[in-house]
């Protein structure tokens, strides 16, 4: 072989060969990974159309200057049953936060105590209502589970007043560390869907939902989005985040039920054309109780900020009537006050 050809041809096997191995490790990639970010799987999920969603965004712009308004029921909480060393309490703060007590671990989901949201301070959604308790009554927190990286559920000012505590451990999806580390925080935990690890006795597994990611323009569905499973010795908790209503649910249900108590999204699904395919109505969430063999559930994503174009109040009533319509237990199916807490 003549010398001049032999580097040619070399270099061709090379890139042939390097092209070859990219090409099978893109096919067993899972199937929720695309080249640069995530995507949602399931056979019926389809986008609403970029058109509608960008026109509800420049009809919503007003609603950053207001404060939203509804007939929310508020409980007094002054933190004295977290002092009881109870084995399960669960407590709804507001929205998709809540604190959760089990078998001696703090545990908190998409915390978020500021005032309002959004990609700066001065713009965004203003709460409707104060927290349910303040931060500082809260023990502290052991683990922090985020969702997804929407401004309602991961607050900036929030993350950085818990990540105060060296303690506090927080678990997120898959290319959200980097956002936790940009901020000096170092205690992370980043999962993909159906990995999970055992933490102080207690598993702790990233499920999927269907849903999206970002926080600006340029990011979306670069960071993945899930929902939580926590298996104690005694109890299961489900922490669905925010979620369309999608085969995932069984398939969860299916893997780690039947689940003690499942918290679902309830709220900010109208308008449904463009909603739901990445926000349950109640009838959803109720369905998806069912396909997750939950004996409870409990509402939230509601009565907090005005997400969806429902009004506030809203979401409990239809859920009700579902469960009505259905024939099934209203007992299995829970409306907490803002506030309130519960063993479970």
């Amino acid at each position: 072989m003549s010398t001049i050809l032999r580097p040619v041809i070399l270099a061709i096997i090379l890139c042939l060969t390097a092209a070859t191995a990219n090409a099978q490790s893109q096919d067993r990639r899972p199937s929720h990974h695309i080249e640069g970010g995530f995507r949602n799987t399931d056979p019926d999920f389809e986008e609403a159309a970029f058109t509608k969603v960008f026109a509800r965004s420049v009809s919503r712009l007003g609603s950053f200057l207001s404060k939203p308004t509804g007939d929310i029921p508020q409980s007094y909480n002054d933190g004295s049953i977290f002092k009881q060393n109870k084995p399960y309490t669960i407590t709804w703060i507001g929205h998709s936060t809540c604190f959760i007590q089990l078998e001696g671990l703090n545990i908190l989901t998409d915390p978020v105590w500021s005032d309002r949201i959004g990609p700066v301070s001065w713009a965004g959604d203003l709460r409707a209502n104060d927290p349910g308790i303040a931060l500082d009554k809260l023990p502290p927190a052991d683990v922090v589970l985020i969702s997804h990286n929407h401004y309602d559920n991961l607050d900036e000012s929030t993350i950085l007043a818990l990540a105060k505590n060296p303690n506090t451990r927080f678990f997120v999806p898959l290319r959200l560390r980097d956002w936790f580390e940009d901020r000096g925080i170092s205690n992370v935990e980043e999962l993909d869907w159906w990995e999970g690890v055992t933490y102080k006795g207690v598993k702790i597994i990233c499920a999927p939902a269907q849903h999206f990611s970002g926080r600006w323009v340029t990011d979306r569905n670069t960071t993945l989005w899930c929902s939580w499973v926590v298996i104690g010795n005694g109890r299961r908790l489900y922490y669905g985040g925010d979620s369309g209503y999608f085969r995932g649910f069984a398939e969860t249900g299916k893997r780690f039920g039947p689940f003690d108590l499942a918290l679902l999204p309830i709220g900010a699904y109208e308008p449904r054309e463009i909603m739901k395919p990445v926000q349950m109505n109640p009838a959803d969430a109720v369905q998806a109780s069912i396909d997750l063999r939950a004996k409870k559930m409990l509402g939230i994503h509601w009565g907090t900020f005005q997400r969806g174009d429902e009004p506030l109040e809203e979401p409990p009533k239809k859920l009700r009537e579902e469960v009505d319509k259905r024939h099934l237990e209203n007992d299995q199916f829970l409306i907490f006050m803002i506030g309130e807490s519960r063993e479970w």
